[in-house]
């Protein structure tokens, strides 16, 4: 995938909340996927604990073992910050890593199929 077509992370508002919007979508390599979490880390790592709500999107990213190993790394790092997380296009194999990655983390994130109802959750309290 070219870069010109990656989208970072961006902060944005639903309803007078605000979350931040992690698109993993067709990321294929471990360095555009490790981008993408370590710009995100850095955004969450600079607001107070518990007030971080993060959308994640993930439909049709490809990973392997190793990288979902780093991102729990990188993950673990933030979970303070995290109030509410959610995750949109789990499937497949990639499904299986993201159960390691929450396992590790200690991550509460909820798994969707659909993006508004996701972010209808994500934004209520």
């Amino acid at each position: 995938m070219s870069n010109a077509n990656i989208t970072p992370p961006v902060w944005k508002h639903h309803l007078n909340t605000e979350y931040i919007f992690i698109n993993f979508s067709g990321l294929t390599t471990d360095r555009e996927i490790l981008n993408q979490i370590e710009t995100a880390v850095a955004m969450g790592l600079e607001r107070p604990d518990k007030s971080v709500r993060a959308l994640v999107h993930i439909k049709g990213t490809r990973t392997n073992p190793g990288t979902t190993r780093k991102m729990a790394i990188l993950g673990k790092m933030v979970q303070p910050k995290i109030k509410k997380s959610v995750l949109v296009g789990s499937s497949g194999f990639l499904s299986l890593l993201v159960k390691i990655y929450t396992s590790q983390t200690g991550s509460k994130i909820k798994f969707f199929t659909d993006m508004d109802v996701a972010l209808e959750y994500l934004t209520s309290d």
